[in-house]
């Protein structure tokens, strides 16, 4: 099977459920794309004369329940899968856990990867998963994690695509059960863009002690 459908990118960068917040902040996404837009051109406005600097006020305390030390990220490898942990700003500065793994796609010279996380903002919030994917994937038909000796199938679909392909989805109380015991047989199935298939194979060798490790956070 080639893979050329993928050279444009090389090696996808990791957006990730914590650096982009992916579709879980999502609300508060519109907001973030809106700062980085270019403003439109406009003469130059002369600038005001300073004013003398206003004295700082102190540094808030850390939010009931926040811890205020510790490192920014950490990340923690249980077999093949790792768990990453990092303060987000859109849960107020709180730590935000995840379980990834990465899977290769094709020959390793091309340096084409995809990503599975299974993560949630919140502890209240529910499970998701989220998948990241190069540019260069058929967008229509989604992608579909099928796991387990009954071949359970869990479809998302793609949100977005900016330097990498995004999907995601709500899992079931179901789903997050079973995982937790899930041996495999694994797949993450896609089509690529010219609507060739794509069956990757996911191990679940460490994915329980992951999640574990993820919901203690």
């Amino acid at each position: 099977m080639s893979f050329s459908c993928f050279a444009a990118e090389r090696r996808s960068r990791r957006l990730g459920l914590l650096a982009a917040a992916l579709t879980l902040g999502l609300a508060s996404a519109p907001a973030a794309f809106a700062q980085t837009a270019a403003p439109a051109t406009a003469p130059a406005a002369k600038k005001p004369a300073a004013a003398p600097a206003a004295p700082k006020p102190a540094a808030p305390g850390p939010a009931l329940g926040q811890e205020d030390s510790g490192p920014t990220r950490t990340t923690a490898t249980y077999d093949d899968w790792v768990v990453r942990c990092e303060r987000s700003d859109v849960v107020g500065g709180a730590k935000v856990c995840e379980a990834a793994q990465t899977l290769q796609i094709g020959n390793p010279q091309q340096g084409l990867s995809a990503q599975v996380v299974f993560g949630r903002l919140t502890k209240e919030a529910p499970m998701r998963l989220v998948v990241q994917l190069p540019v260069g994937v058929w967008l229509p038909t989604g992608i579909r994690f099928v796991y387990g000796e009954k071949a359970r199938t869990v479809a998302a679909q793609y949100k977005f695509c900016i330097r990498a392909c995004i999907a995601d989805v709500e899992l079931s109380a179901e789903d997050v059960a079973e995982l937790g015991t899930a041996a495999g047989p694994g797949k993450l199935e896609f089509l690529d863009r010219n609507q060739q298939p794509v069956a990757l194979d996911i191990s679940f060798k460490g994915l329980a002690a992951a999640l574990a490790a993820r919901d203690k956070g």
